[in-house]
């Protein structure tokens, strides 16, 4: 439904009929391996003409840029997700990184 990428934290929203928080833990410790991980980010344009950019990691994911410009997983640093109910069948994940 949507998502926002700001300095020290992020935000997805979507539609899902039941609370997202029994998963949370699961995709936050899979998320966390991925960057302990150190795997090389590459980056490039999908759409160079309005300078639309990627970052992929290899065999992973290939995401639109939110202006993240690391070369490896490790460089983003461990992340924790909160569950925010946003409205009847709407969940929002906020996706913030721990301090070090």
């Amino acid at each position: 439904m949507g998502a926002h990428i700001a300095q020290n934290k992020a935000r997805i929203d979507f539609e899902w009929p039941e609370s997202i928080s029994p998963m949370l833990q699961g995709f936050a410790d899979e998320a966390n391996r991925i960057i302990e991980s150190g795997l090389t980010i590459q980056t490039g344009f999908d759409d160079s003409k309005n300078e639309r950019r990627y970052w992929e990691i290899e065999g992973f994911s290939k995401v639109p840029c939110g202006g993240t410009h690391v070369r490896t997983t490790s460089e983003i640093g461990p992340i924790r997700l909160k569950r925010n109910n946003i409205g009847r069948g709407k969940e929002r994940v906020e996706i913030l990184l721990e301090t070090q």
